[in-house]
């Protein structure tokens, strides 16, 4: 059998930067293909050559035995490639089935509503969204139903491949179950997927072969039955990776560094109360929309709340503004880091020393040594390339990005650190650098409260875990109880409303 699609000695350079030095990718008809690699290695502008957004490209690009070039995504489209993105394309304030058929070559002329909607059936049908009515509002759907809806767009104009981008980065538990049936469904009807993902449990569940990059060059596609995560990650690193999670230790005896009374924030249906220690990482587990990421909000004083104070410092107070909240030695980097947690426009030296402007400024002058001194320092302890600190930090790979909205923080000299989705959309070196950090931070005194969504992340990371279930607080779990089965048991179906 033939490659459906098949790319040859792909190369690509930005100026000096060589984002693809010779890379071959195919998939067959009918295979889940995962595409993996660090931060940096050439993924996403693979992917962009392939879906029409790049053609600035040498060597050879086939397609149903054609060479081809894309000069635009619609005519990848029409051609019978479609990539769904990370960032959705939906308008919120349109219906499903208006979502569904706004663009393309399959879209009727003249069609009121009620012919949109009984033509969307199928398509939301196939991608698992048959109890989904498809005049609502797209607002009115879960994040995880948006990109079922997203899919299901591109699945009305009958592509052959389809490419799903970290489709699952932002999603809780149970939504990024049903992304993975779809793929499975789809995949059984003959469609070829190919699959870019940074978080390796899904590679294995659903792919059939994996084709890894690194530093821009492509290694020989592998099926997924040969391998395991140890060989996958040595892969995509070139070497071994030690260990990816530190060590962990249970609670100690210490008097509580904080204690946190009757917080309410809106996302809780009651207020709660929990306590939090120095030199421990204490984990807020929950699905997506469970509350535990507006407490860290909360804390941090990026959101409002109906009740509620800190116990901290010897005083009771509540921030109500992160100025405040930095004033008290608390950092809170939130789970967006593109929205609120760097100015990607502007130098990386000026990103780390952003919270801390008054320790490097005299009578309203701030001192570029100063600002340097602290920059360099902060790198070092972050691993972050000193000599690029006057590059803006939207050029860097997401694993570096995250390092940099993390290791502002250090600039405070914080007591407490709140970190929602600390590796989101990070590759598995990154990953490991940043859990070692964390841990770093802890040892050296801190309290570190993380929130997280990714199963694997939070069962193994925190030595304590906190768990919430659509805004209610569940139990709390000391580090000899935690296991992926107990928290998914508590994040999901707590009140035992699937009788299992």
């Amino acid at each position: 059998m033939q490659p459906l699609l098949k790319l040859s000695s792909v190369k690509r350079s930005f100026g000096a930067i060589h984002a693809l030095k010779g890379v071959d990718f195919e998939i067959m008809p009918g295979e889940v293909m995962g595409l993996v690699g660090e931060n940096g290695a050439g993924k996403s502008t693979l992917v962009k050559i392939i879906s029409g957004f790049d053609n600035g490209y040498s060597g050879e690009y086939r397609f149903n035995g054609e060479s081809v070039n894309f000069s635009s995504p619609a005519k990848a489209e029409l051609a019978g490639i479609a990539i769904a993105q990370q960032e959705l394309s939906l308008i919120p304030t349109m219906s499903v089935a208006e979502n569904i058929f706004l663009a393309g070559h399959n879209v009727p002329t003249i069609a009121d509503k009620r012919r949109l909607v009984k033509m969307a059936r199928p398509f939301l049908d196939e991608v698992g969204l048959d109890t989904i009515n498809p005049a609502i509002g797209v607002d009115r759907l879960s994040v995880g139903e948006q990109h079922l809806v997203e899919v299901a767009r591109l699945i009305a104009h009958d592509p052959q491949v389809l490419i799903l981008d970290e489709p699952t980065a932002a999603l809780g538990e149970s939504d990024s179950i049903r992304i993975l049936d779809m793929v499975s469904r789809l995949s059984k009807k003959g469609k070829s997927i190919i699959y870019v993902s940074h978080r390796l449990d899904e590679i294995f569940k659903i792919t059939d072969r994996i084709t890894v990059l690194r530093d821009g060059e492509s290694q020989e596609p592998r099926t997924a039955d040969t391998l395991d995560v140890n060989s996958l990650v040595e892969l995509m690193l070139g070497r071994e990776l030690d260990i990816m999670f530190p060590e962990r230790r249970p609670k100690t005896d210490a008097e509580p560094l904080m204690r946190v009374e009757q917080l309410w924030p809106d996302g809780l249906l009651e207020p709660v109360d929990f306590e939090i220690y120095p030199g421990e990482i204490l984990g807020l587990a929950g699905q997506l929309g469970s509350g535990s990421g507006e407490i860290l909000a909360a804390i941090g004083g990026a959101q409002l709340t109906r009740s509620g104070k800190l116990s901290y410092s010897g005083r009771s107070f509540l921030p109500s503004t992160p100025k405040q909240a930095i004033r008290a030695g608390i950092a809170y980097c939130s789970e967006d880091r593109k929205l609120d947690g760097l100015f990607l426009g502007r130098p990386i030296k000026e990103n780390l020393s952003s919270p801390s402007l008054g320790a490097i400024s005299r009578l309203g002058w701030m001192s570029s040594a100063a600002e340097w001194k602290l920059a360099t320092s902060i790198a070092e302890k972050f691993t972050i390339d000193a000599s690029r600190l006057s590059a803006e930090a939207g050029v860097l790979s997401g694993g570096n990005q995250q390092k940099v909205a993390l290791g502002k923080w250090l600039s405070i000299e914080p007591k407490i650190i709140l970190v929602n989705e600390p590796t989101r959309g990070v590759d598995v070196g990154a990953r490991a650098e940043i859990y070692q950090k964390l841990r770093d931070l802890a040892d050296s005194g801190a309290a570190i409260v993380v929130a997280s969504t990714d199963i694997q992340e939070i069962t193994n990371l925190p030595d304590r875990i906190i768990t919430f279930y659509r805004g209610l607080k569940i139990g709390e779990l000391a580090l000899q109880e935690l296991s992926a089965a107990t928290i998914l048991k508590q994040i999901t179906d707590p009140f035992n409303e699937t009788n299992l």
